[in-house]
């Protein structure tokens, strides 16, 4: 059972982390709505650049 755990937190630090670590999705230096939305975007972007590059 801690195994499952261990994998399926690893997954989800990947999930997260992989679009900030390559330089899609900056991190916000504040709250305006111009740094979030460019956060989300480049968070979606890279996941839909990677799903289309896996799918193709």
């Amino acid at each position: 059972m801690r195994i499952v755990t261990i994998i399926i937190l690893v997954v989800v630090a990947l999930f997260f982390l992989l679009p900030i670590i390559s330089g899609n999705a900056p991190l916000p230096e504040d709250i305006s709505a111009s740094e979030i939305g460019g956060f989300i975007g480049g968070f979606a972007r890279y996941w839909i650049d990677a799903l289309r590059s896996a799918f193709s």
